[in-house]
């Protein structure tokens, strides 16, 4: 089939099809475009001669039919049934995805509309993702620590690879599904994608890369260094004995000196344990917040905040030393 600049046509009416939207029409134009543009580029069917001619007057239920008959006809997978990692063939069927493309990552400091922190930017042959996507990469902590989630295994997970540029994942949301195919790692975007296709690495310069970030640590400011080491050994089974689980570590926002470590109990309360810097170094402060959480709470000075304002007595697990947290 032909070929315009690396692309075949049956992708490329793969590819219109997907974005086509039955119920709101939207990408109707382009879809008849691309049916009529593979006419040019060699492929023919009967439905596709059809689909070509549609018009919007027609029956979503019509074109639709016309579709699915179009992609039977020629061999071409209906979206979403493409595995990760194969991409459409010429001719019809599937093909392994080439591993052509590149990886860089880089933590770099957020926006202050996000208020502050930093990010995770993607750069693939380097074209940076994360912002052609939901907008903003991840915070580290979101990806890299207390385990890098970007390491790719035989098993395809699908993680956040970028947000909005408020700061929320969720408001806005780019996602990548991950997976080891041998001698290969594949990433396939979903929700706000980047860019139309999926991208393919060599394992080796995927794993070196992957690597590489999560130990180069020279971004990290005192308080990020803490909170690595906090997120990283903390005992969490033993946490979870008493129902707690950590939510996240920061410096209060109200007082720069205070190392906040936030907890939460099956959804009804969060507990707050504040640890003064007084000029330590992050590996010591570390070092007396990972020592404290492992005591038993009865024994730790922490404060408390009921989510349920129906509950108005401190969590069971309370210490004489408790107190009704303050906003």
């Amino acid at each position: 089939m032909t070929e315009t600049g690396g692309e075949i046509a049956e992708q490329r009416l793969y590819d219109a099809v997907a974005r086509w939207n039955a119920d709101t029409g939207y990408g109707f134009e382009d879809m008849i475009h691309a049916a009529c543009q593979a006419l040019v580029d060699g492929l023919d069917s009967p439905a596709l001669c059809e689909l070509a001619g549609a018009s919007v007057r027609d029956s979503s239920w019509e074109v639709r039919e016309l579709v699915v008959k179009s992609l039977e006809e020629l061999g071409i997978p209906y979206p979403g049934t493409v595995p990760t990692g194969f991409t459409v063939a010429a001719g019809g069927g599937i093909a392994r995805r080439p591993g052509v493309d590149s990886l860089r990552l880089e933590v770099t400091s957020a926006a202050a509309a996000a208020g502050g922190g930093f990010q995770v930017r993607v750069y693939v042959d380097e074209v940076e993702m994360t912002s052609a996507g939901a907008g903003l990469g991840m915070d580290p902590y979101e990806i890299l620590v207390p385990t890098n989630r970007l390491v790719a295994t035989s098993e395809a997970r699908t993680i956040p690879i970028a947000r909005c540029t408020c700061g929320v994942y969720g408001c806005g949301s780019t996602d990548v599904t991950i997976v080891r195919d041998g001698d290969l790692v594949h990433w396939d975007w979903s929700i706000e994608v980047p860019m139309l296709r999926g991208v393919s690495f060599t394992a080796t310069q995927y794993d070196a890369e992957v690597a590489r970030v999560a130990s180069d640590h020279s971004w990290e400011t005192p308080e990020r260094t803490a909170g690595r080491l906090v997120l990283t050994r903390v005992d969490r089974d033993r946490l979870r004995t008493h129902g707690l689980e950590l939510s996240w570590v920061a410096n209060d926002h109200r007082d720069q000196e205070l190392f906040r470590v936030a907890l939460g109990i099956d959804g009804d309360y969060q507990v707050f344990v504040d640890f003064p810097w007084h000029g330590r170094t992050p590996e010591t402060l570390a070092g007396e917040v990972c020592a404290t959480l492992a005591l038993p709470p009865k024994k730790w000075r922490a404060s408390w905040h009921a989510i349920d304002p129906a509950l108005s007595r401190p969590p069971a697990i309370a210490g004489p030393s408790w107190r009704p947290a303050r906003f």
